[in-house]
C-alpha cells in the first residue's frame, strides 16, 4: 500500500500543476518562453519540446503552487524529473485539446468564468476575515462577566429553529400561553430536522457544545424556563431548560485560550455578516417568497451501477 501511494504522487503532483495551471489561464501554444502570461518566468532552460523551452523559474512557479507536503517529496532528483514531465505532458495535452477547439467549448468557458468568479469573491472575503487582536485583557473580562460559562454546568434543553424573525415571534406567543405543545411545535415547525424528529429534544450538555448565542442563553435559562427569541447564524431559535445541572468553574488558564479564539470568531463572524447585511441593503434585496417556493431543486442523480455486480431483483 506504503509503495502504491508513492508511486502515485508524481502524477499526483502533475495534476496539480494541470489544475494551477487552468486557474492561471496558462496556455502554451503563444509562448516562446514556455513562461507563465502574466508573470516572467525566467531563468536556465531545463528542457525543450515542439520548439518550446521550460525555464527554472517557471518550474520555481508551479513548485511554489503546490503543498508543503507535495514540495517535500519532490525534491529527490527522480521525483523532480517527474515532475518536469508532467509540466511538460500537461503543455502538450493543453495544445491538444487547444487544436481540437476545447479551449472555446461553452461548458469549459462557465466552468472558467465560474471559477474566477470563486476566486475574485474568496480575494475580497479575505477583507472582512482578518482574524482581531484579543487582549488579555478582554478574555479575563469574558471569563469574569460569564461564570457559568466556562464551568461544568450541564442543561437539558429543547429548540425550535425557524428561518425568519416573524415566526419565530409567533411561535413564541404560542409556547409562552401553551408550553405543553413545545414539543409538537417543535416536531411540526423547527427547520433543525434532527432535534425536531425528538420534539426539538437536544439532549443534556455542557458549555461549548453551541454556538456562544445560544449557549448565553440557554444557561442562564432556570428549568421549565423559555428563552426570547434567539439570533444565531442558524436562524432564529426558541429554547426551553428542562434540567440543569450546576458545575464548578474552570480554572482561567485552562479556558483562557478557548476564550479567545471563541471571541476572535465572533469578531470575524460580526464583520462578514455585517458586511452581507449592508450590500443586502445597498442592493434593496427582495425576494419573492412565493415564487421561490415554486423553484424545485432537480432530482438526485440515479446511483451508478458497479461494474461486475448482478442486478437486484425487484422488490414487490
Amino acid at each position: 500500500m506504503a509503495l502504491d501511494r508513492m508511486r502515485t504522487i508524481p502524477w499526483g503532483a502533475g495534476a496539480l500543476v494541470l489544475a494551477a495551471l487552468a486557474v492561471a489561464g496558462c496556455q502554451q501554444g503563444k509562448e516562446g518562453a514556455g513562461g507563465t502570461p502574466g508573470a516572467p518566468a525566467g531563468g536556465e532552460v531545463v528542457a525543450t519540446y515542439q520548439g518550446r523551452t521550460l525555464t527554472s523559474g517557471r518550474i520555481a512557479q508551479e513548485l511554489e503552487r503546490l503543498p508543503a507536503p507535495s514540495r517535500t517529496y519532490l525534491a529527490a532528483p527522480e521525483r523532480k524529473r517527474q515532475f518536469v514531465e508532467n509540466l511538460v505532458v500537461n503543455d502538450l495535452l493543453y495544445a491538444e485539446g487547444t487544436q481540437a477547439g476545447y479551449d472555446k467549448d461553452a461548458e469549459i468557458t462557465r466552468q472558467v468564468d465560474d471559477l474566477r468568479k470563486r476566486l475574485v469573491v474568496q480575494r475580497v472575503m479575505r477583507k472582512y476575515q482578518t482574524p482581531p487582536t484579543i487582549t488579555d485583557e478582554q478574555v479575563k473580562a469574558q471569563y469574569d462577566q460569564n461564570p457559568i460559562l466556562y464551568s461544568t454546568t450541564q442543561v437539558h434543553a429543547s429548540h425550535i429553529l425557524v428561518k425568519d424573525e416573524d415566526t419565530a415571534r409567533q411561535l413564541l406567543a404560542e409556547v409562552k400561553a401553551h408550553p405543553e405543545k413545545f414539543a409538537d411545535l417543535a416536531r411540526e415547525k423547527s427547520t433543525d430536522t434532527v432535534s425536531a424528529k425528538k420534539g426539538g429534544d437536544l439532549g443534556t450538555f455542557g458549555p461549548g457544545r453551541m454556538v456562544p448565542e445560544f449557549d448565553k442563553v440557554a444557561f442562564a435559562l432556570q428549568p421549565g424556563e423559555i428563552s426570547d427569541v434567539v439570533k444565531t447564524q442558524y436562524g432564529y431559535h426558541i429554547i426551553m431548560v428542562a434540567e440543569r445541572k450546576e458545575g464548578e468553574p474552570k480554572p482561567f488558564d485552562q479556558v483562557k485560550e478557548q476564550i479567545r479564539a471563541s471571541l476572535r470568531n465572533k469578531v470575524v463572524q460580526d464583520q462578514v455578516q455585517g458586511h452581507f447585511d449592508e450590500l443586502k441593503k445597498a442592493a434593496d434585496l427582495k425576494v419573492d417568497e412565493n415564487a421561490l417556493a415554486r423553484v424545485t431543486p432537480p432530482a438526485p442523480a440515479p446511483p451508478a451501477a458497479v461494474p461486475g455486480a448482478s442486478p437486484q431483483p425487484n422488490r414487490q
